[in-house]
Order: structure tokens, then C-alpha cells, then sequence
């Protein structure tokens, strides 16, 4: 190992500074294009865009302080230690989830996509996901309606 090297294990600044600059490029393509491309106007009381534009910006927010609460305290990350597997595993929830989406709704496609990504990213406490899943399906549920 040379004297610029780090150590096996830890993720450079660069990284941490490249995770952050796409993570709030999504935020913005999601924001001012995405969300304006899938939503329209129209009827009475609030935007139809106006919870998922909250959501982006409040998603925004989280990711910026903790980039910048890496970037300014120094603090090392380490590696991921699934590598592309996480990203593997995201991408066939959110295929699961729209083909559940398609054929069952909403609150169907919640309480399939969660206990099945709960469990994928290793959550083992049978309660924690029986609970999850029924807050998010049953507010899913009665929200539809």
C-alpha cells in the first residue's frame, strides 16, 4: 500500500461526493421532471403533485445533510458489502411491485413489496414486519379509497 492509498474496506471522499451529486440529480430529475410528466392538475384542495414533490424535496434534504455531514466531519464509510447485489435486489422489488401494482393495487402491491424487501435487506423479527406491512398496506388502503 503506498501513503495515498487507503485502507481495504473504506470509500474515498471522491466517492462519497459522487454518491451525492446523483443522489440529488435524481432528486432534482424526479422533481421537476418526472413528477410534472405523471401528474396533472386539476379538481379541488390540494395539487395532485403535491405529496410526491414534498416527498422528493424532504428525500433531498435527508440525502444533502448526510453528504454533507460525511464530507464535513471526515467521516470514513465503508464499502458496500453486497456491491451490485443491493442494486440487483432494488430493481426486482420495483419489478415485483409494478407487476403487483398492475393486477392487484396499491395496497396489494405494499403487502407484497414490503415483507418480501424487509426480508431481502435482512430483517429477520417476524413482528417488526408483520407490523410494517400493515401500517404502510392498510394506510395505503384507506388512502386509496
Amino acid at each position: 500500500m503506498s501513503g495515498g492509498d487507503l485502507p481495504t474496506g473504506l470509500r474515498s471522499r471522491g466517492s462519497v461526493f459522487a454518491e451525492l451529486l446523483c443522489l440529488i440529480g435524481l432528486a432534482l430529475l424526479g422533481y421537476f421532471w418526472i413528477i410534472p410528466s405523471q401528474v396533472s392538475g386539476g379538481g379541488f384542495g390540494l395539487d395532485p403533485g403535491f405529496l410526491p414533490r414534498f416527498c422528493v424535496v424532504a428525500i433531498g434534504a435527508l440525502v444533502v445533510a448526510d453528504g454533507v455531514k460525511r464530507l464535513v466531519a471526515g467521516e470514513r464509510v465503508e464499502v458496500y458489502p453486497e456491491s451490485w447485489s443491493a442494486l440487483m435486489y432494488v430493481g426486482a422489488f420495483a419489478v415485483l411491485g409494478a407487476v403487483v401494482l398492475r393486477f392487484g393495487g396499491v395496497a396489494a402491491s405494499a403487502a407484497v413489496t414490503v415483507p418480501v424487501g424487509m426480508l431481502a435487506l435482512g430483517e429477520r423479527r417476524p413482528i417488526l414486519i408483520i407490523a410494517a406491512t400493515a401500517v404502510v398496506a392498510g394506510f395505503l388502503f384507506i388512502f386509496e379509497r
